[in-house]
């Protein structure tokens, strides 16, 4: 008897949830009727405009960062390309110049990032 409660219940919930699917895809075919051309321009004056977002480029000269060579003991082992992001400007820029400066090395990176 419980296996056909439990049976009973689930086909219930079931059926309830196709049936709240049905009815919320019927109020979305209602809000689309096309059928009058007033409806047409009722439906297209209440439309939002949006902005939308434009990338802006930024050049970034001469990003310099200090490695250790307790943790980098070649300049093969630093990293080309490292990523960017301040002032909500981010991307990948790029080592241009190598500087042995004894215990450190000093690398210039360069590149164009994106706001975003």
């Amino acid at each position: 008897m419980k296996n056909f409660a439990k049976v009973t219940l689930a086909t219930c919930i079931g059926f309830c949830g196709i049936g709240a699917f049905s009815q919320t895809e019927n109020v979305q075919a209602a809000g689309l009727d096309i059928t009058s051309q007033d409806s047409i321009n009722a439906n297209t004056s209440n439309v939002i405009t949006k902005q939308s977002i434009i990338s802006e480029p930024k050049t970034i000269k001469h990003h310099h960062v200090k490695y250790e060579k307790v943790n980098y003991q070649s300049a093969e082992n630093i990293p080309k390309e490292i990523y960017y992001s301040s002032e909500g400007f981010k991307g990948l820029i790029s080592a241009v110049t190598i500087i042995d400066t004894g215990d450190y090395f000093l690398v210039c990176y360069s590149g164009t990032v994106i706001r975003c």
